[in-house]
């Protein structure tokens, strides 16, 4: 993947993530598509290029939203150091594996967003279905992804 498709992959995660309409029967969640993008790279990709786009994906995050900035790009910095490290014994085929990659990810930025900003019991129940949406939005990234890798190759 270059890094001309990364960006247009972050800008284009990032502008569906914040232009889709919330959903308002669990409390005005909107869907993440970016803790997908950063779970792709981080199984996919070499170290370092993994963790500059993790770090872009997480300073776009930060750019639309209301948390302090900086700390979504901490929290897919440290996934994508962790998932690149523990590479070999995550087969990235798996469906539950990318489940449980792109809801980590996710959860990743709920727990140290939300221990910037406060805990209550409704965020933690908010935290669980984002990373649970997340999950199965980061199954279907996969599926998309490598759909265009096979399509365009390594452009």
């Amino acid at each position: 993947m270059s890094t001309l498709i990364a960006i247009v992959g972050i800008l284009i995660a990032t502008a569906l993530q914040t232009r889709l309409p919330t959903l308002w029967m669990f409390g005005g969640l909107r869907i993440e598509f970016l803790p997908a993008l950063v779970a792709y790279a981080a199984l996919t990709m070499p170290r370092k290029p993994a963790i500059a786009i993790a770090l872009a994906a997480g300073l776009m995050q930060d750019a639309f939203s209301a948390a302090p900035f900086g700390v979504s790009a901490l929290a897919y910095g440290i996934s994508a150091i962790l998932m690149t490290s523990l590479r070999e014994v995550l087969d990235r085929d798996l469906p539950w594996v990318q489940m449980g990659a792109g809801a980590l990810t996710s959860m990743a930025v709920a727990v140290i967003t939300f221990f910037v900003i406060g805990l209550s019991f409704g965020v933690v129940f908010k935290m669980v279905l984002v990373a649970s949406m997340s999950g199965i939005v980061t199954m279907l990234a996969f599926f998309a992804l490598d759909y265009a890798q096979m399509v365009w190759g390594n452009a």
